[in-house]
């Protein structure tokens, strides 16, 4: 099984522009799909960011399958919860469970640092995103209206269990 290969680690610095690639492929799909080139272009996190987010203490996962980045997730703690950004799956791998790997490892870090919950935003056109986020226990909570880019969004959440 392919995901036996799967390898799911903390990002290092000389893989941010691998990092943005897969940001790259991930989100420019997304065009004619009921989603502005500008809000596309903001999803797609450039190298800077990714390596300024690592050096602020964000935990910024990637997903390698045989040496090749596939997959990447960050998340931020924020007031004893998890923002979780930046999610994303190179389209030739999508559907073969790497973005539960992805989140799925970040929800057990939000665990460890004694996060509530995990939370995230994602745009009403991103249908696969949403359909991950419900399989994986996460609930609607909340409707941000114009909110990014004039694209409206969703909020949903998930609490961590606590022992």
């Amino acid at each position: 099984m392919i995901l036996k290969n799967l390898v799911v680690r903390k990002a290092e610095l000389q893989d941010v522009d691998r990092i943005h690639e897969v940001l790259k492929r991930a989100f420019k799909g997304l065009e004619g799909r009921g989603y502005s080139s500008q809000a596309i272009e903001a999803a797609i996190v450039n190298s800077e960011e990714i390596t300024k987010r690592m050096h602020l203490g964000g935990h910024v996962l990637v997903a390698e399958l045989n040496n090749e980045i596939v997959g990447t997730v960050s998340g931020f703690e924020e007031h004893g919860s998890m923002r979780v950004c930046s999610m994303a799956v190179h389209p030739a791998h999508q559907n073969c469970g790497f973005a539960h790997q992805l989140m799925e490892r970040l929800e057990i870090i939000g665990h460890k640092k004694g996060c509530y919950k995990l939370f995230l935003h994602t745009a009403w056109a991103m249908e696969e995103a949403i359909q991950l986020y419900e399989s994986l226990g996460y609930v609607k909570e909340g409707y941000l209206r114009k909110h990014f880019y004039g694209e409206d969004f969703l909020v949903f959440s998930k609490l961590i269990k606590r022992s």
